[in-house]
């Protein structure tokens, strides 16, 4: 990840809407803080750290990120682009240009191998209502991307266009980013994961109640660039 020593770092506790605001100069890598991501049901903490840098340019949006206490970092099986991978362990970036509560966005996810999942997400009840998602080909996105596993942890980093992202490249977003951590063995290779086995994480809680829920764009935090 690149060094703390260069980042700056800015964040408000409260907005106007008591969203949490990153502010970032462009070209400089900023730090999330780390105890940040919490459970999306009631936004209670938990010990599943979660390191998160972050640094725009000319190109696009540019994502490290750490993942640790992933106890069963192995029994992730899917490898290939596109597939549901929101079904077993995954990082997630949600992203819109703009600071108004977005009806659409994109949804980034990528695995502990390497397989990303891209798509526009059309959410017209913001949280309240259908949902729709169209996947973006991999082959077009302009999407760079890796991962990799370690002992009880994986870690990544992507680059995201701006052009692939709702509204192009502004000053102001709407962004959240999220975790599903697997909390028990899955030796089945199409395991799919439930409130029973996995922790469904958000830097901003989506507070969503008794199931836990990702795509709610009224909790979606502000991302300023200068």
């Amino acid at each position: 990840m690149p060094p703390s020593l260069f980042a700056i770092f800015l964040f408000m506790a409260k907005s106007t809407h008591d969203l949490p605001i990153i502010q970032l100069q462009q070209g400089k890598w900023a730090e999330l803080p780390v105890s940040l991501f919490s459970r999306s049901t009631d936004g209670s903490l938990t010990d599943y750290p979660t390191y998160v840098q972050l640094m725009a340019d000319e190109a696009g949006l540019h994502v490290d990120f750490k993942c640790e206490s992933n106890q069963f970092v192995h029994e992730n099986y899917m490898t290939q682009h596109n597939e549901p991978l929101y079904n077993q362990e995954v990082f997630e970036l949600f992203i819109a240009a703009g600071e108004a509560d977005p009806a659409h966005y994109l949804e980034f996810e990528i695995n502990p191998n390497n397989a990303v999942w891209i798509g526009h997400i059309a959410n017209p009840g913001l949280g309240e209502g259908a949902i729709d998602g169209k996947m973006v080909a991999y082959e077009s996105s302009g999407i760079l991307h890796q991962a990799m596993k370690g002992d009880k942890e994986w870690s990544g980093r992507f680059s995201i266009p701006w052009a692939l992202i709702p509204g192009g490249k502004q000053a102001n977003y709407r962004v959240n980013f999220y975790r599903i951590v697997s909390t028990k063995s899955h030796l089945n290779l199409d395991w799919a994961c439930s409130e029973a086995d996995c922790e469904f994480l958000c830097w901003n809680s989506t507070l969503s109640g008794k199931a836990p829920a990702f795509h709610r764009p009224k909790r979606f935090g502000h991302l300023q660039i200068q």
